[in-house]
C-alpha cells in the first residue's frame, strides 16, 4: 500500500544506544494523501503489535517542527535475514495444505531477489506459547540480496494484506529466538 513518495522521514532513535525508539514521523511529498495513509495504515497488525498512526501535532515537546503521520516502526540496520510480517494468520498456518503453499511462495517469490540459504515460518500449536507466530523470516545469502526483496516486498500484498518488513538479527534468528 504505497502512498506516494516521502518528502522526509525522521526514525526517532535512542542517542545513547542508537537503536530505535519505536517511533517515526514521515512527510509526504503531496500532503493530501496524508489523511489516506493514516487511515490505510492506522491499527495495521505488524507482528504480535498493531500500529497507531496520527497526525503529529506541530510544536508537540520532543517532536519534529512539522506534520505527517506517526509512524511505530522497528530498527532496521541491513542484514541477511529478513522477517515478513502481515502476510499470514494463525488459521492459514494452522492448515497443513495452506501451510505448504505459503512456503512454496514465499519460497519461490523471495528467490527472484537472491539465493534463500533458510525459511522459517513459526506455526502455532494448541496449548504452547510458540514465538514468532504471523511472521516470516527468509535467510539470504547476502545483505545485499536481502535488501534487494526488502525493497521489493515492502508494501506489496499477499492475500489482500499489506507487507511489512523488517531486517532481523542473524545470530537470534540461528537460535530461533523469534
Amino acid at each position: 500500500m504505497s502512498f506516494g513518495p516521502l518528502k522526509a522521514f525522521n526514525l526517532v532513535k535512542d542517542a545513547a544506544t542508537g537503536f530505535s525508539k519505536g517511533y517515526a514521523f514521515c512527510e509526504y511529498a503531496d500532503s493530501s494523501v496524508t489523511d489516506a495513509a493514516i487511515q490505510g495504515l492506522h491499527g495495521m497488525q505488524l507482528g504480535d503489535k498493531q500500529l497507531v498512526v496520527q497526525l503529529a501535532s506541530v510544536g508537540a515537546k520532543n517532536m519534529p517542527q512539522r506534520s505527517g503521520p506517526f509512524v511505530p516502526t522497528v530498527p532496521s540496520v541491513s542484514t541477511e535475514v529478513l522477517c515478513l510480517l502481515n502476510m499470514v494468520t494463525e488459521e492459514e498456518l494452522r492448515d497443513e495444505d495452506e501451510f505448504e503453499d505459503i512456503m512454496e511462495d514465499v519460497r519461490e517469490e523471495c528467490g527472484r531477489y537472491g539465493r534463500v540459504k533458510s525459511l522459517e515460518i513459526p506455526r502455532p500449536i494448541t496449548g504452547v506459547d510458540v514465538p514468532g507466530v504471523g511472521k516470516i523470516f527468509v535467510e539470504f545469502e547476502s545483505v545485499s540480496e536481502c535488501q534487494k526483496a526488502q525493497q521489493a516486498l515492502t508494501g506489496r500484498k499477499f492475500a489482500n494484506r499489506v507487507v511489512v518488513t523488517s531486517y532481523y538479527d542473524p545470530d537470534r534468528y540461528h537460535r530461533r529466538e523469534f
